[in-house]
């Protein structure tokens, strides 16, 4: 059976899914890009519409929302897909063909050679800090520092470091720009935001501090693609309010009622 659409999108960017929600439009997504908590572009924006407080909250209740009301086809699900003519293929990991038949294909994103990288360190030994974030603005290699609550304990003072680069493919595999590197830029940017690890002694009445310990975690690559629309542009468009907009409405009410 041919399922017939009048259109479809194809993407992979959170700007995808949620230009997707605010048209009620379908839409496929073989790799979905990944979703920093800290993104600039992201954190400033007010994400209440979805019961969220971050942008990774946000990201995880979209496409919930999108599953749900069944916009989002085959969710987590996509092998592969091809498109001729207006008819589109999708092949699940199960090895299941879904057929659409579409009037317009919406190819909402369109992969560069830009990496967005994230090393995530596990902090051994710090001095607490109020810091929240420090920035390089005039570098491209860690070029941002963020500090979050640590997952590894139930302390709320206990907090690990991720810093975030972008690279393009040659720089990605030099080992000019690994994660060891990344570690010696990390305790530079730490010491000049007077940011220390253990107290060592004081002489004078100066007290002296060891320099942090970090311990790296792991590294996350995610490939930046050019989209149709910017993020503010689509969270600032009307939201059509169509059936999948009503369900996930009579949803959060009958949520509400039974919670009340």
């Amino acid at each position: 059976m041919i399922n017939s659409l009048p259109e479809l999108i194809i993407g992979q960017s959170i700007e995808s899914l949620l230009y997707a929600w605010r048209t009620q439009t379908k839409i496929v997504v073989k790799d979905p890009q990944y979703v920093f908590r800290h993104d600039p572009k992201l954190v400033a924006h007010d994400f209440s519409f979805m019961n969220a407080e971050n942008p990774k909250q946000f990201y995880n209740n979209l496409t919930f929302a999108l599953s749900v009301t069944s916009l989002l086809i085959c969710p987590n699900n996509v092998s592969n897909f091809r498109e001729t003519d207006g008819l589109v293929e999708i092949i699940t990991k199960g090895n299941r063909k879904v057929k659409l038949e579409v009037d317009e294909v919406i190819y909402f994103d369109k992969l560069i050679d830009q990496y967005d990288v994230y090393d995530f360190f596990d902090v051994r030994e710090m001095s607490w800090t109020d810091v929240n974030i420090i920035e390089d603005k005039e570098e491209d290699f860690i070029h941002q520092i963020n500090f979050y609550h640590s997952p590894r304990t139930d302390n709320n003072r206990s907090r690990d470091i991720v810093a975030s680069s972008r690279m393009t493919q040659k720089e990605l595999l030099s080992p000019d720009w690994g994660q060891g590197i990344a570690m010696l830029k990390m305790l530079r940017m730490l010491k000049s935001a007077g940011v220390n690890g253990k107290y060592a002694w004081t002489r004078k009445e100066t007290r002296y501090y060891k320099r942090p310990k970090l311990e790296f975690y792991r590294r996350v690559v995610s490939q930046k693609c050019e989209t149709k629309h910017t993020f503010k542009e689509i969270y600032e468009m009307k939201q059509e309010e169509g059936d999948p907009w009503k369900t996930l409405e009579k949803l959060r009410k009958r949520e509400e009622t039974s919670s009340g």
